[in-house]
């Protein structure tokens, strides 16, 4: 296994495989595997969880963004003498806790118990997700490794906090999420009828008016998470208070794919089927033409139809690997002949994949997913099972 530390970075991994983190957990650990499963939210495309995991043992769980905000939630209660190290000093909440140990402010004990307790944190929080978009990477480690403890005893004392956020999700699925007043009158009469007290009352409007995590606003005021989302539950609710995401999204561009082929009915059967999934179309009827036109557009894959006149799609892959600016796009070759040896030809000239006309639309869908998302076709190998 290849070590390294914990980087952390507000870009989500590509979506891969939906099902339930704990079965795939189960899963991994069962089968002894070593590496980094990413675990996605589903109702908030910006939270993310990461867990390390080897022979059988969990080695650490936290958040991919957000780390700062977690540790400094969780140092208030276990080590409060203990502040969030400057920003441009570490980019993890794991090497800040290896800095406490190797600075001597925090024994070794210490530090184990304290990353313990941030993996706790996050397995209550990625078990409360029924399903999520998971990613698996078997060469991702940990440097140095200080924990090992089995995934049992990490998850039987978080159960019933897990149940609580299950039971929370409806309104507020994490606590990273930022909770922001929509009525003022209204949210102060709710908190009014739960929380007898003018002064924390008004402490908690001053925090939701600062677009904060529910995270930080849990520190500012003092309290925990899972009791401050319990009392904005009612409020979200009521449509008192609003959520909005870790991070908004952001508007990437769609994809574009090309499409080479003669045959007008199939054109117009691809660029119904794939803009109705998301993805752009660049249709071209005319293979004379298709180098300038896909050196324009940089397509993110190209289909490519095998029997067309003039240039036939075995010559155009070969040009197109050729071609300095093209020579790295996946290209999908589509024919009506399903035989071995046009498969092997294709291969050969350099296609990337091969699909067999005609087709239906979850099959074209599938191919271009995988084509441009590879890395996915090894979680499902991982989390088969799951």
């Amino acid at each position: 296994m290849t070590s390294t530390s914990i980087r952390e970075t507000n870009t989500k991994p590509p979506v891969k495989l939906v099902a339930s983190p704990a079965k795939a957990l189960q899963n991994i650990v069962a089968k002894k595997l070593t590496g980094r499963l990413t675990i996605g939210d589903p109702n908030d495309s910006s939270i993310f969880w990461r867990v390390y995991v080897g022979n059988g043992q969990v080695h650490f769980a936290s958040s991919g963004m957000g780390q700062r905000e977690r540790l400094a939630y969780l140092l208030q209660w276990y080590y409060p003498e203990l502040q969030p190290l400057p920003e441009k000093d570490f980019q993890s909440d794991y090497e800040m806790v290896c800095h406490y140990w190797q600075a001597g402010q925090m024994s070794l004990p210490q530090v184990r118990k304290l990353l313990f307790w941030l993996t706790q944190e996050a397995f209550t929080q990625l078990l409360a997700l029924p399903q999520a978009a998971l990613q698996f990477e078997k060469t991702v480690g940990l440097d140095p490794l200080l924990m090992s403890v089995p995934l049992k005893q990490t998850i039987l004392p978080t159960k019933a906090f897990i149940g609580d956020w299950v039971r929370l999700r409806p309104e507020i699925s994490s606590p990273f999420q930022r909770p922001f007043i929509k009525d003022v009158d209204r949210l102060s009469k709710l908190l009014w009828q739960q929380v007898r007290d003018v002064k924390f009352i008004k402490s908690l409007l001053k925090v939701l008016s600062q677009n904060v995590s529910i995270y930080q606003a849990a520190c500012q005021l003092k309290t925990d998470t899972l009791g401050l989302a319990t009392l904005l539950q009612p409020a979200v609710r009521a449509g008192a208070v609003g959520i909005n995401p870790y991070q908004a999204p952001p508007s990437a561009p769609r994809p574009i794919v090309a499409c080479i082929d003669d045959s007008k009915t199939a054109q117009r059967n691809v660029k119904l089927i794939l803009e109705a999934s998301g993805y752009r179309v660049l249709g071209i009827t005319e293979p004379a033409t298709a180098l300038s036109a896909l050196a324009r557009h940089k397509p993110a894959l190209i289909l490519l139809d095998i029997n067309m006149p003039e240039i036939n799609g075995y010559e155009l892959c070969r040009m197109l690997r050729h071609s300095e600016q093209l020579h790295e796009i996946p290209i999908v070759m589509l024919t009506g002949r399903d035989g071995i040896v046009d498969k092997l030809r294709a291969r050969m000239v350099g296609a990337t994949d091969y699909m067999t006309k005609p087709f239906q639309a979850q099959e074209l869908i599938a191919i271009v997913h995988d084509n441009l998302h590879p890395a996915g076709l090894e979680v499902e190998k991982t989390c088969a099972g799951a």
